[in-house]
């Protein structure tokens, strides 16, 4: 007796120090994580951030939370999920979102009642509509994975950073030449939806308004976990978080706002029912902790600026002074919260309590569309006729001038932008030392000249308008 005791758990221990070799698809790692008892977690990838798909064992059938972006991987994790349950019975699936890398492979569950907040399927057609100019992106992500790697100078982890990115582009390329068509929910709620499965009950809740408007909360309390998409994480696990790398309030209406706070304050009132929170990539994690610290800021955010837009507070005053740094110290350097998600948060928070345009999310829209010198005219004329339809920063508009300056090469499009920033904020040495630049970089160094002067008049101490002056000087004796 005592010998086959001792064989036992000698085997035991062997299965234990020498587990099977390591499983691949599409030449990418395969991760399966039980997170409970009748739990599992699949996705591929060490580097890349995607979508970490979750499956749980009911009596009533599985039921999988969100699939990728790429039907290929969601049909060989279906056959995963299978073997790891031990069962095929699939019954539900259920999008945390409606972005691409959470439902583009929904097809793979077309026979399973697929179930989403009722935003979903608008931003699904939105998603096939942009097919064109998507294959363009997967085929510029291709060619640049493929000259990194050529090029010889990764190490060994960037190496297989890009490898691995390259596979997942090579298939979304696949896909996206394959003429897809959209698998759309079969049923759809507003605020919330309860699925009794028989032993596990999965809570649907719409918490919409941060990362997208479509987002849910989905809470399994038998299971103790509480899936929480993309909105947020407080741990990345691998150097590029991705869809996790920024906490920001940023596409809700006046109207989802109250929903979200009362949904999520419910779930903080259930913390001792909640043992996991789940996001909806493998490369992050959230605790209560973190999960709560983000409640009270976002529900600080709604209340003050909406409290200052109802007085008519000064946006640009307002956003001086209300700062990461000044009013959240606590959360700098916490991962996804970060200056610009910040300044995104109040600029949106800000557009729906006063009403005004974001004259910087104008900007952006026009970059999208073709003719951005036309259009940009026809916008800069309408802000000058009428400035208090508008709002916006000196240092917000010359970010976005910058950005079409250095990384768009345009730069008629950023000495629009340079000028008109320069018409709003006349008093502002740095609008006019900006313009300067964009003039001297279209080669009239005659109004550059003067441009950096009037710069240098309002702030004498600009050691930049001091060297170019004398750059340009230089190049004009010459």
């Amino acid at each position: 007796m005592i010998k086959k005791t001792f064989l036992l758990a000698m085997v035991l221990t062997a299965l234990t120090v020498f587990p099977c070799a390591a499983e691949s698809l599409e030449g990418l790692p395969l991760h399966v994580q039980k997170i409970e008892p009748g739990v599992v977690r699949v996705w591929v990838g060490d580097h890349v951030s995607s979508t970490a798909v979750c499956a749980i064992a009911t009596k009533k059938g599985i039921v999988v939370i969100d699939s990728t972006d790429i039907p290929k991987l969601d049909e060989a994790f279906r056959k995963v999920i299978a073997r790891e349950l031990g069962r095929s019975d699939f019954a539900y699936l259920i999008n945390t979102h409606g972005h691409g890398d959470h439902t583009n492979g929904n097809g793979a569950y077309a026979d399973c009642e697929i179930i989403a907040h009722d935003s979903v399927p608008e931003m699904m057609r939105e998603n096939f509509s942009n097919h064109t100019q998507a294959i363009g992106w997967v085929k510029e992500n291709i060619q640049r994975q493929k000259d990194l790697i050529a090029a010889g100078k990764l190490d060994a982890k960037q190496k297989a950073a890009a490898e691995e990115q390259l596979i997942i582009a090579t298939l979304k390329a696949e896909f996206l030449n394959s003429s897809p068509k959209p698998t759309y929910p079969s049923k759809t709620f507003r605020d919330k939806l309860v699925l009794d499965c028989g032993d596990v009950t999965f809570e649907l809740y719409q918490s919409g308004g941060t990362h997208t408007q479509s987002d849910i909360f989905i809470l399994a309390p038998q299971k103790g976990i509480l899936f929480t998409g993309d909105m947020m994480a407080d741990k990345w696990l691998s150097d590029t978080p991705g869809c996790l790398a920024t906490f920001a309030v940023r596409t809700g209406s006046a109207e989802d706002y109250p929903v979200l706070v009362k949904n999520w304050q419910a779930l903080i009132g259930r913390k001792d029912e909640i043992k996991q929170y789940v996001p909806g990539h493998w490369n992050g994690e959230l605790s209560f902790e973190g999960f709560l610290a983000r409640f009270n800021y976002l529900k600080t955010l709604l209340s003050d600026i909406e409290a200052m837009a109802k007085a008519g507070g000064d946006f640009n005053q307002f956003v001086a002074g209300y700062t990461l740094k000044d009013k959240f110290p606590a959360l700098v350097g916490s991962p996804g919260i970060t200056n610009q998600g910040h300044q995104m948060s109040v600029q949106h928070l800000y557009q729906i309590y006063s009403g005004k345009i974001a004259l910087s999310t104008a900007i952006q829209e026009l970059l999208r569309r073709d003719g951005f010198s036309a259009a940009f005219a026809e916008l800069s004329g309408d802000v000058l006729k009428d400035r208090k339809k508008y709002f916006y920063s000196d240092a917000e508009l010359n970010s976005l001038g910058y950005w079409l300056l250095q990384q768009l090469k345009d730069k008629e499009g950023a000495f629009q932008i340079f000028q008109l920033n320069a018409e709003l904020h006349p008093q502002s040495w740095n609008a006019w030392d900006s313009l300067a630049e964009a003039c001297y970089e279209k080669g009239d160094k005659q109004k550059a000249l003067a441009l950096y002067r009037k710069s240098l008049e309002l702030n004498p101490a600009s050691e930049n308008g001091k060297k170019f002056i004398e750059l340009i000087e230089s190049e004009m004796k010459k």
